[in-house]
């Protein structure tokens, strides 16, 4: 049987704690090649979205932000609603703290929580902490690093400026004779 009506795509990802990378496909995913514990990514609009699979092809996640302007909780849902009809990838680490059974324990015991924060508790930080323990989320990590480095190049650029301003004040002032 399969997950989908229709075959979805299945991206492995090899996983370090700041790099992602594809290794290879799988299509026709079935049940028994997925297994419990699994953490499941699926690209969305502007950011990538994350979920434990914890067997018989169901998904928990925090909805976040996937109801529109309303929050939603950590709730358990089929993979096709977790994939929304989009391909799934899945990222696999080189050691977990925690058994598969484990991870799929953890998942489920946050199950109705609501604290959804993009920046501090969104569904990649769950799903790193129910697989080793660490809430992080590398698509806030580099999204801000990002943002820094802009910052800091607009503070550069802008300290230049107003050093390139003043010497051109100081030397116009020495050309233009002030009047008597």
């Amino acid at each position: 049987m399969l997950l989908l009506r229709r075959s979805i795509g299945i991206l492995r990802l090899g996983r370090k704690r700041h790099t992602t990378a594809a290794v290879s496909q799988i299509t026709g995913l079935r049940h028994g090649i997925l297994a419990p514990g699994a953490h499941l990514a699926t690209s969305r609009r502007g950011y990538v979205h994350h979920g434990i699979h914890v067997g018989g092809g169901m998904v928990v996640h925090y909805a976040g932000l996937s109801r529109f302007l309303h929050s939603g909780p950590v709730e358990e849902v089929p993979m096709s609603r977790f994939s929304g009809g989009r391909p799934v990838r899945i990222i696999e680490y080189s050691e977990s703290k925690y058994s598969p059974e484990e991870i799929v324990r953890r998942a489920r015991s946050r199950l109705g929580e609501n604290d959804y924060q993009v920046l501090r508790n969104n569904c990649e930080h769950f799903c790193n902490w129910c697989i080793s323990g660490c809430s992080y989320s590398t698509q806030v990590e580099s999204t801000l690093a990002s943002t820094l480095r802009v910052l800091v190049y607009a503070v550069d650029c802008a300290t230049r400026l107003a050093l390139v301003a003043g010497k051109l004040a100081t030397t116009a002032a020495r050309v233009v004779p002030t009047a008597p």
